[in-house]
């Protein structure tokens, strides 16, 4: 298993590539995105510029040798909603979405973002893999590394999915369902998990 390194901002254009074959059928990217030709560079302009912009604000990137995986953080303290922070990415919101649908996704975003856990913990924004890297352990090492940190400093951690297929595979991790809602606009459901700082013992370990 390659180790798991801090990205770098020269990572960041693979990395948005990666990101965009990772999520390319999510969802939630399927919902935001606009479909039709240039959908998979839509994709990858929005990570980018999602990329760029954590890193500008303090948040924590990870990444694994050859870029196959990412896990963008943002530590207790860093995330924001406010009202300057969506003028920042409505540029971007507006490429990716088109202009009849913003209003729509914008709603369906600050819907969510209004559940965001007002105590200080970490929010694990996106956790992608290169699908031709799947079922070999990349993802879980790119979790595993702040979930560890978390445990230690005991922080809690949030995140949201799209995905039903990941809402078991993050309760393994010790997460659990605090909210479940529907995007409007003929949106996914959208699933909140919240995870406790786990207390390391010999016996507690997930295997």
């Amino acid at each position: 298993m390659p180790p798991v390194r801090r990205a770098r901002v020269t990572d960041f254009p693979a990395l948005a590539v990666t990101l965009a074959r990772a999520f390319h059928d999510d969802p939630f990217w399927r919902w935001m995105a606009r479909p039709g030709a240039g959908y998979a560079q839509r994709l990858e302009q929005a990570f980018l510029a999602q990329l760029c912009y954590l890193e500008r604000c303090g948040g924590l990137i990870h990444t694994l040798d050859q870029d196959v995986g990412a896990a963008l953080w943002s530590p207790p303290g860093t995330w924001g909603s406010s009202a300057l922070a969506h003028l920042r990415h409505l540029p971007d919101l507006l490429s990716l979405c088109g202009l009849a649908p913003l209003p729509a996704r914008i709603a369906g975003i600050r819907r969510v973002q209004a559940l965001h856990p007002s105590v200080p913990h970490f929010y694990l924004q996106i956790i992608g893999v290169e699908p031709r890297a799947w079922h070999r352990g990349y993802g879980r090492a790119l979790l595993d590394s702040v979930l560890d940190q978390c445990d230690k400093e005991y922080f809690p951690v949030w995140l949201e999915t799209c995905n039903p297929q990941n809402v078991p595979l993050y309760q393994h991790f010790g997460f659990q369902v605090k909210h479940e809602m529907v995007l409007p606009d003929q949106g996914p459901r959208v699933w909140c998990l919240w995870r406790e700082p786990i207390r390391p013992t010999a016996g507690n370990r997930l295997s």
